[in-house]
C-alpha cells in the first residue's frame, strides 16, 4: 500500500475519534503517504500530525464542490477511507481510491428504522473501535490513540489566555450540540463553584454554538472566571485543553479533544452510550443508571420519554466528587 485518502470531515467529536485509524494505518503501512480530507475548521488540528502528509479541505459548497475535489484526487491513492459515509465524501472516495473501505454505521435495517424514528441506540463498542472494524480487511483490529497537532500560534495564543492562571486548571464547557445532551449549566455552575472553593482556577470554554448555555452558567456562577477560551478557533481550544488539569463537559466535541491532548474529561451523560462515547481514561463519566437510558445515538431535541430524567435528575454533587477524584489522582 503505497498511498490511503481517510475522509471524515464532520463533527468535530467524530473527526477526533476518526484520528484513533492513523496509527495503526501507519505502522501496518510504514511508508505510505496518508492524507486527508476535513472541513477547513478542523483541518489546523491535523495538519501536523505525525502521519499525515496533506490535508485537503471541504467545506459547506455542496456537491460541486466534491466534484472538483474529486477531479482534483482522481486516481491518486491506492485506497479510500471513508468514514463519513455521505453523498459528498461517496463522490471523493470513490474517485481518488482505486479500493474503497466504508464506514457504515447501520445495517439497512437499522437505517430504515432510524429514518422512522425508531433505531435502538447502540451501546458499545467504543467509537474508536467502530472506526477501526473498518480497517480489519487491512489486518487491523485494534484503534490507536487518538491526537491532534497544536500549532505555535494556537498554543501562544493559549497561553496568552491563561497567563498567571495557578494550577489546578478546571475547563467547564456546558454546551453539547442536541438538547437532550445538555445537563443545566446552573449545575455546571454548583460543580464549578464547589471546585473553586477548593482553590480550582475556573476556565470558561466552548464556542458560538454555546452562547446561550455559557450565558447562563455565567449569570449564576459565584467564583470568578480566571480564563476565558470561547473566543478562540478549535485549535486553540484544543491548546488551552492541553494546558489544563480537568474538563467538565457534556457527551460533546470537547471531551474528545481534551483525550486527543491527554486532559482528563469528566463528561455528564445521559441519553447517550458512554461506552460507545466517553473519554478515555483517566477522565470518567457521570450518569444516572436509569432503564430508560442510553435513549439515543447522538441526541435530539426532545426526550422520547417526554420527562428528561437523566439530566433532570442528575445533581451536581456526584459530579463535583468525580472532579475531586481525577484532580485528587492527577
Amino acid at each position: 500500500m503505497r498511498s490511503v485518502l481517510v475522509i471524515r470531515y464532520s463533527a468535530l467529536g467524530d473527526v477526533v475519534l476518526a484520528t484513533s485509524v492513523l496509527e495503526p494505518l501507519r505502522a501496518r503501512f510504514p511508508d505510505a503517504r496518508i492524507e486527508w480530507v476535513t472541513s477547513p475548521a478542523y483541518a489546523p488540528l491535523l495538519e501536523g500530525v505525525p502521519e499525515l502528509a496533506r490535508v485537503h479541505r471541504i467545506g459547506r459548497g455542496g456537491i460541486r464542490e466534491a466534484l472538483d475535489l474529486a477531479m482534483k484526487l482522481r486516481g491518486r491513492f491506492d485506497l479510500a477511507v471513508d468514514l463519513q459515509n455521505k453523498v459528498k465524501s461517496a463522490v471523493v472516495a470513490r474517485a481518488a481510491g482505486r479500493r474503497q473501505l466504508v464506514f457504515r454505521r447501520r445495517t439497512r435495517r437499522q437505517a430504515a428504522l432510524a429514518l422512522l424514528g425508531a433505531d435502538r441506540p447502540m451501546r458499545g463498542p467504543h467509537a474508536t473501535q467502530l472506526y477501526a472494524d473498518i480497517l480489519r480487511p487491512l489486518g487491523i483490529t485494534a484503534p490507536g490513540r487518538t491526537h491532534v497537532a497544536l500549532p505555535a500560534a494556537a498554543r501562544d495564543a493559549a497561553a496568552q489566555a491563561l497567563a498567571g492562571v495557578p494550577h489546578p486548571r478546571v475547563a467547564v464547557a456546558p454546551g453539547a450540540s442536541a438538547f437532550t445532551k445538555r445537563w443545566s449549566p446552573e449545575r455546571f455552575a454548583e460543580v464549578a463553584d464547589a471546585l473553586a472553593a477548593d482553590g480550582a482556577q475556573v476556565v470558561l470554554a466552548g464556542g458560538p454554538a454555546d452562547a446561550e448555555a455559557l450565558a447562563r452558567f455565567r449569570a449564576v456562577l459565584r467564583a470568578p472566571i480566571a480564563a476565558d477560551l470561547t473566543h478562540l478557533p478549535v485549535e486553540g481550544l484544543a491548546a488551552g485543553f492541553a494546558s489544563v488539569d480537568l474538563l467538565v463537559a457534556c457527551d460533546s466535541g470537547p471531551v474528545h479533544l481534551a483525550g486527543a491532548v491527554g486532559t482528563p474529561a469528566l463528561a455528564v451523560f445521559g441519553p447517550t452510550s458512554p461506552e460507545r462515547w466517553g473519554p478515555p481514561a483517566p477522565g470518567r463519566v457521570v450518569r444516572l443508571d436509569l432503564s430508560c437510558s442510553p435513549c439515543q445515538n447522538h441526541g435530539g431535541e426532545r426526550c422520547p420519554e417526554g420527562h428528561h430524567r437523566c439530566m433532570a435528575d442528575l445533581e451536581a454533587p456526584a459530579v463535583i466528587a468525580t472532579a475531586r477524584a481525577i484532580l485528587g489522582g492527577a
